[in-house]
């Protein structure tokens, strides 16, 4: 436990210390401070959504945050496009670089090859999560700062309108809905990325490899439509799922299946081909 720990913080150091990891943050933050710009600040007049009558409301974090707004406001719709890219970017490549440098062969010779794979695993996942999860969290702390966080209501303003089980809990218990979302996110982030490492014993390029979650995160959006326009399929497209206004109890399934599915496939792959590992 005490070899994985420290693995785990020079993975970590690594990761944090790579300049494309800032340059990731800033671009999601960038995109984020463009939703605020868009929909957060013509909000701060809280009453201009309330004109007296019944199918109005005044203005709320709820109707107002990054994202709630994917799908709809253009700076949220295009940071959904984006994040995976931008998760990959800065650790993605790591591990077939450092089979290519045979680099890696020094951690081979000094400690546990499954420690190792198990460390950089966890580390590709979680940084994957933060960079995606970061600009949300800032964008929706940005937005409780000027917006008050009015509880929705049934009447068609909020794109929540209870009727499916997330919808329901939007409207009832908004917090943990939202709470549940960003969390979600992290694991989405965070899913997509280890798709990577198992792609690093297909691919010997760095790059196509730091692409492959990008690529798998849109592949799955077009094999979703194409089933869904040819056999009537329940939609399993990520992009889909992660609007979370559009979600109905019948994607409740590939919501909280899908990041599983992805993980646990990568993993085997990652550790069943790592097990024989001495540098590609």
């Amino acid at each position: 436990m005490h070899e994985l720990n420290i693995l785990l913080k020079i993975e970590f150091r690594r990761a944090f210390k790579n300049k494309l990891f800032a340059a990731s943050i800033v671009i999601g933050l960038a995109l984020a401070a463009g939703a605020f710009i868009q929909t957060v600040v013509p909000h701060i007049d809280v009453l201009g959504g309330y004109d007296g009558s019944v199918a109005s409301y005044p203005h709320s974090v709820f109707t107002s945050w990054m994202g709630i707004g994917i799908g709809y406001d253009i700076w949220a719709t295009v940071y959904l496009y984006v994040c995976i890219l931008l998760a990959a970017l800065p650790y993605c490549s790591t591990f077939v670089k450092d089979n290519n440098s045979q680099y890696i062969l020094q951690y081979y010779s000094r400690i546990s090859k499954n420690r190792l794979h198990i460390a950089k695993f966890i580390t590709t996942f979680v940084v994957g999560g933060l960079i995606v999860v970061i600009p949300l969290l800032v964008n929706l702390i940005a937005t409780m700062m000027f917006v008050p966080a009015l509880k929705p209501i049934e009447n068609g303003l909020f794109m929540g309108n209870g009727s499916s089980f997330m919808n329901v809990l939007f409207v009832k218990h908004t917090f943990i809905y939202t709470f549940i979302y960003i969390v979600q996110f992290f694991i989405y982030g965070g899913a997509f990325c280890v798709i990577a490492l198992a792609s690093s014993y297909i691919f010997n390029n760095s790059f196509l490899v730091m692409l492959m979650p990008f690529v798998t995160f849109y592949g799955l959006g077009v094999v979703s439509n194409m089933l869904r326009n040819m056999f009537g399929m329940d939609s399993f497209n990520p992009m889909r799922l992660l609007a979370s206004n559009m979600l109905s109890d019948k994607q409740l399934a590939a919501y909280i299946l899908e990041p599983i599915i992805i993980t646990v496939i990568s993993g085997i792959i990652f550790f069943v081909k790592g097990a024989d590992n001495e540098a590609l």
